[in-house]
Parts: C-alpha cells; structure tokens; sequence
C-alpha cells in the first residue's frame, strides 16, 4: 500500500447558532496520496511477466465484463487533490448511481449515501469541525443527514463509481496499444496495463476471472468534467444480494432520515437587518434578505426557510415561516406574517413588539422528498427485474433541486 505523507493540522472552535447570522473559524486537515510509489501486493516488487500479452483486448474485455454489472463495490482512497485530505471509502455503487457506504477522513468516520444526482452524509461532530462549512444551522449537522456537494465529498459516487461511468472513464484512457505484463497483486496474479497519462494511471486485471480488480487513477473525472479526484480503489463485483441491501439502506435513509435535513452545499446568511413592521390592529411582518455567501456561482440551489417570532410582554407571542430557493451567488427575499387580532377600542393603545427571526436550509421539501423517494423505490424495482445491470437511464444526468 503506499505511504500517506500527512500534513494534518486541525483548530477546534465553537458551532455558531444565531437567528441573524453566524460565523466560526474551522479548521482543515491534509494529506496527500502519493500514487508515484504504488507498488501492487503490499510493497512487495512486481514479478516479471513471462508472457506479456497485447493490452488493448484485455482491457477492453474486462471493461465491457465491468459495464454490464448490476453494482460494484470499491474500497480504497480517493484525494481531492496531490495535497489535500485523503479519505478511505468503502462503496457500493449500483448501475443507476445508488451508492452507500463510509467515507473516513482521519478518525473521523462518515456514512455516506447518494442517489438520483444528490449527496448525503452522517457524521460526528469531529467531521464537521474539519469541514469549511459555516452556516446558521451547521449546529444541527453533527449525527444527522446533512447534503453535501460531490465538490464537498471529493467526488459523485453515481457519476464516477457506477459500474458504466466507470468503465467510460477508464475506457477513455485506454492505451492504443502496449503490453499487459503479469504481476503479484496481493497474492493474487494480475495483468497490469498502463494507461494514458503516465505511471500514475494503471489498472490491474485478473489473470484468471479477467475483471477489473484494482485502479489508479490520477483524475477520476467523468466526460466534460475539468477535475477529478486521485485515487486508488480495489474492485469487488456485487452480488444481487448486495444491490438489494444498498437500496434498503438507501430507502431508509429517504424515509425516515431525511425530514427537515439541513443543506451544506452553499453557505448561506442574512444580507441586512431583519425588518419587522406592525399595522394598527396588530397584524404584523417579518422580512428579510437571504444570500449566498460564497464567492462564484457553483450552480448549487438551496432551499433556506425562515422561522420568525413576533413578541409583546401582554399580548404574548406568535410564529410564522417562510421558505425560499436561493440560487448561487444570488438572494432571496423571505417573509411572513402574524396577526394579534386587536379588538378596536375607543381609547387606542400602543404596544412594543419585537421580532426575530431563524435562518435554516432544507435538503429537501416534503413533495421533493416524495419523489426522491419514488425515483429511488422505481430504480430498485428496475435492478432486481434486470440483475444484469444496465440502467435505462444515465445516473450522471442531473435531477435538479
């Protein structure tokens, strides 16, 4: 296995919970995989091959073998970049992009699921301490299902890890001709075949089954993408009892794990003072501004909601909401009202009210939820009719918001 050169360094600081705004330095953690001095079997050097044969066939049989497998399952590490963080990921990701598994990042375990385009993860509060995310609800993530982008992730598992993406992305690379010479790979003797791009871009193949058994590759990255992570992954082939677990576990987190899941892919606030204005009869309205705080446009939108109080010491208190999608470096205007019902007197009165106001974000609406889950429920019905793989539709095709 090669060698991981940490540069870790980390700054623990409080989760910031305000109803205007909210602000807290978090710390980032480094690493880097250094796949220059892979070296299949655990260090041991390769055996030489003492009959080569021509690239191009093997791999193009063990791909097509790989793109008509109903799930694949990878263990092994991907980095964003040469130096950043390093996580060790153990996924099983079906033909129709459905994945579920865990993501590592130092001790810092997160459970990781994704289907029809969108990403979420569970994790420890240590996790988000070593995220950049600062949000008005970031103190809501810890140990719940929080979105995230695949640029949070490191990656999309349905559009990189799916059996077909997959096996276009190294396809791609594939050399025009060449050699496969034979080697040792972890006790077990395995074809390599360099690809395009260098040392830093190989794949090993089964002697004996002729599948796909480890890659590496320097940028991970589907058709149209400008980046990909780096990585090195083992590959298992899935059983359909295998496929059948992944949508359970996926399913359940749809159903039951994702009411009111707060939204991390764009890191949002008020723009502004809130406004509160009260009418004569005592119907009152809280507004205000909601924007996007990160600097260009992602292509990301968010739903974020408002949850506003309205307060007199007599008369008591009153709530309303609103919700609003806020698109990437813009705003939205969020408002809501509430209304005390002042009887008309012949002596009028005046009372102080006061208001504020929670910001929040939603992964998902009720109704979106709904078909999030129908679109998964239909996808799974879809794979156990047809083991074989071969999905009816792209899992790398966006589903929007």
């Amino acid at each position: 296995m090669s060698p991981v050169h940490s540069t870790s360094r980390r700054s623990r600081g409080p989760l910031g919970l305000a109803a205007v705004a909210a602000a807290a330095v978090l710390g980032v953690s480094g690493c880097s995989i250094d796949l220059s001095h892979l070296r299949p079997g655990g260090g041991d050097e390769p055996s030489p091959s003492p009959t080569p044969v021509d690239a191009a066939p093997l791999l193009e049989s063990a791909l097509e073998s790989l793109r008509g497998q109903p799930a694949v399952t990878v263990q092994g590490q991907v980095s964003a970049t040469e130096n950043s963080i390093v996580s060790d990921i153990a996924l099983t990701t079906t033909a129709a992009g459905a994945s579920y598994g865990t993501l590592q990042e130092s001790e810092n375990e997160a459970e990781v699921m994704a289907a029809d385009s969108r990403i979420f993860v569970n994790a420890p509060e240590e996790y988000w301490l070593d995220q950049n995310v600062i949000n008005p609800d970031t103190d809501s993530y810890a140990d719940n299902w929080v979105r995230v982008s695949a640029r949070q992730l490191g990656f999309d598992p349905g559009a990189v890890l799916a059996p077909a993406q997959l096996a276009d992305i190294i396809g791609a690379m594939a050399p025009d001709g060449g050699r496969a010479t034979l080697e040792n790979l972890d006790g077990t003797t395995a074809y390599r075949v360099d690809l395009r791009g260098g040392e830093q871009n190989r794949v090993w193949i089964g002697e004996e089954s002729g599948e796909l058994l480890r890659a590496e590759i320097e940028q991970l990255a589907p058709e149209g993408a400008e980046d990909g992570p780096r990585s090195r992954l083992n590959f298992t082939p899935a059983e359909p009892a295998d496929v059948e677990s992944v949508y359970t576990d996926v399913l359940a987190v749809a159903n039951d794990g994702l009411k009111g899941a707060p939204d991390s892919r764009l890191p949002v606030n008020w723009s502004g003072q809130l406004e509160l204005n009260c009418e004569t009869g005592g119907a009152c309205t809280v507004s205000g501004t909601v924007k996007d705080d990160s600097e260009g446009d992602s292509g990301d939108s968010v739903v974020v909601r408002m949850d506003a109080t309205v307060s007199n010491d007599e008369l008591g208190s009153k709530e309303c909401d609103d919700t609003g999608t806020l698109k990437a470096g813009g705003t939205v205007d969020l408002s809501c009202g509430v209304d005390f019902n002042l009887a008309p007197s012949a002596s009028p009165q005046s009372y102080e009210v006061s208001g504020d106001a929670q910001l929040s974000t939603r992964a998902l609406t009720g109704e979106a939820r709904e078909e999030f889950v129908t679109t998964i429920e239909e996808q799974r019905d879809a794979a156990l009719e047809n083991p074989s793989g071969s999905p009816s539709a792209s899992p790398s095709e966006s589903a929007g918001d």
